[in-house]
């Protein structure tokens, strides 16, 4: 979005550690009049450290939820090690907050001690930045916003509707005319293994792949769900092939098993998995909605070709390390 505006440059792909932070700002130049980088995590005290070396004018804390918590005592603590952000922003920066966590407060409160300006985006209408009416079309949401009282009209489709409210947020902290860039959502994509919608032929027939096999973890797997939900039935089954969530530690197993509750309510017709820490969300998954444990990858055809049928939907999520980013990337090649 900050390319409509001047010279921007990103980090490529996800270069959010202690070599790709590094490594995406020494590409920064005088040239360049915007720069956006991703900061990541999987243990106490990383945020600090590379956050201090970007030294931000604005950062955004997307969400606080159980992603490698294994390496934490709980997700307190997570929110400690996300809120050293804030502590390196420049003087009168801003932190852009979701307002709909839990840990919103906790957050604020400390910016505020820190004399850090705070726009918070969410669902909540207290939210600097909420959408006041969604409507869901077949393929395209029309969506009425409200940003910091500047009321906008726009169009997306397959966009997660907090990236969409942070973005935003984002524009009017940095006092830029928003209207010369909300024609973007509308033919926006995810990026690869995020949610990116594709037109598959295999088995001689065409259906649809949501690829969210980048990674998984408890709260990323109940929006994906969630959103999968919300996409209405004519005509059409949805299938799901589930792989393990990693790094939960010692309440993996748990974690696991409640996924099955929101698989059960959902009208999800039937669900593959693969991994160890599936199998008990598989046990508990209702006994028209199980589909196959897949033990190699190629079991993958042997159980679909026969199910599924043209202009069916197929989401693959799981985390990286299972493996279940190779079945997605076989069927958006062909292969």
């Amino acid at each position: 979005m900050l390319q409509k505006y001047g010279n921007t440059y990103a980090s490529p792909r996800s270069f959010n550690n202690h070599y790709g932070v590094p490594l995406s700002l020494s590409n920064l130049n005088t040239n360049h009049r915007f720069g956006v980088f991703e900061v990541g995590m999987s243990h106490p005290g990383e945020i600090y450290q590379l956050s201090k070396i970007i030294k931000p004018n604005l950062a955004i804390i997307t969400n606080i939820a159980e992603a490698h918590i294994e390496n934490f005592n709980s997700v307190k603590d997570i929110a400690k090690t996300k809120s050293d952000i804030i502590s390196n922003i420049e003087s009168k920066g801003t932190v852009i907050l979701n307002r709909d966590d839990k840990f919103f407060n906790y957050l604020a409160k400390i910016a505020k001690l820190k004399n850090i300006k705070v726009i918070s985006f969410g669902i909540c209408k207290k939210s600097d930045v909420h959408p006041i009416k969604i409507e869901y079309h077949t393929k395209i949401k029309q969506i009425t916003i409200n940003v910091k009282n500047e009321i906008l009209k726009l169009k997306l489709k397959n966009i997660n509707i907090y990236n969409v409210l942070a973005s935003l947020a984002v524009l009017k902290s940095l006092n830029l005319d928003i209207k010369k860039s909300i024609k973007i959502f509308l033919d926006y994509q995810p990026t690869e293994g995020r949610g990116r919608v594709h037109k598959i032929k295999r088995y001689k027939k065409f259906f649809y792949l949501i690829d969210e096999s980048y990674n998984a973890n408890p709260f990323s797997v109940k929006n994906a769900l969630i959103n999968f939900s919300k996409l209405k039935k004519h005509k059409f089954k949805k299938y799901l092939i589930l792989g393990d969530m990693l790094e939960l530690g010692k309440k993996s197993e748990d974690y696991h098993k409640k996924l099955s509750k929101l698989i059960n309510s959902s009208d999800i017709d039937k669900v593959f998995v693969k991994g160890e820490k599936t199998l008990f969300t598989y046990k508990f998954l209702k006994r028209e909605k199980r589909g196959n444990i897949i033990q190699n990858n190629e079991d993958v055809d042997l159980f679909l070709k026969n199910i599924i049928t043209n202009n069916d939907y197929l989401m693959i999520k799981g985390s990286n390390a299972t493996g279940l980013n190779i079945i997605s990337k076989a069927m958006i090649k062909g292969v």
